[in-house]
């Protein structure tokens, strides 16, 4: 059983299916998790402890601290393991380990061997 913490908040599951939080919204395999509403704060910060297959969000910090398939964000920074497919954020920096895909950033820095 994985699990993720939005801003000190955890929503346990069991790492399978796309991870989504997208205009206020937590979704774990298209199924509604979670209402950002409800959680504090300005920045966003999430947390994985435990591997995930999909994580994509528009205005996070994310760390995965288990292997990712996918990860991206469009403005934040990604920390993680080794991922098996890509990483990307738009505007932030990316520090991970192995790749077996891509890791891109438009405005940031890619510090990879974490």
């Amino acid at each position: 059983m994985s699990k993720i913490t939005v801003n000190g908040k955890t929503i346990k599951h069991s790492g399978n299916g796309s991870v989504c939080i997208n205009n206020g919204k937590v979704t774990i395999g298209g199924v509604d998790v979670e209402d950002l509403d409800a959680i504090d704060g300005k920045v966003i910060n999430i947390v994985v402890e435990g591997d995930i297959e999909n994580l994509h969000t528009d205005d996070a910090d994310v760390t995965v601290n288990g292997s990712a398939n996918m990860v991206s964000t469009k403005n934040g920074n990604i920390t993680c393991n080794d991922v098996i497919g890509d990483v990307e954020t738009k505007n932030g920096n990316v520090m991970c380990g192995i790749v077996g895909g891509d890791v891109t950033t438009k405005n940031g820095n890619i510090m990879k061997g974490r």
